[in-house]
C-alpha cells in the first residue's frame, strides 16, 4: 500500500472539527472522557474511529473508491 499524507489538505474549523476541500468532514466527540473520530460524507457517517489519524486514512482510502 503506497504512502499516503493523508492530513495535507484537512483544515481544522473548531476544536472538534475538520473539514477537507472534496467536502468530506471529521467531528470530534467525547464520550465519557474518551475522544472518538466521526468521518462523515455529506450528512451520512462513513465511520467512527479511535484518531483523527485514522479518520484521515479512511478518507484518503474511501475517498478513491
Amino acid at each position: 500500500m503506497p504512502e499516503v499524507n493523508a492530513d495535507s489538505e484537512w483544515k481544522q474549523d473548531t476544536a472538534y472539527s475538520w473539514s477537507h476541500p472534496s467536502g468530506w468532514t471529521i467531528a470530534r466527540y467525547v464520550v465519557n472522557g474518551v475522544s472518538r473520530y466521526m468521518l462523515w460524507k455529506g450528512r451520512e457517517s462513513q465511520a467512527l474511529l479511535d484518531t483523527l489519524e485514522d479518520a484521515q486514512r479512511q478518507h484518503a482510502v474511501s475517498a478513491t473508491e
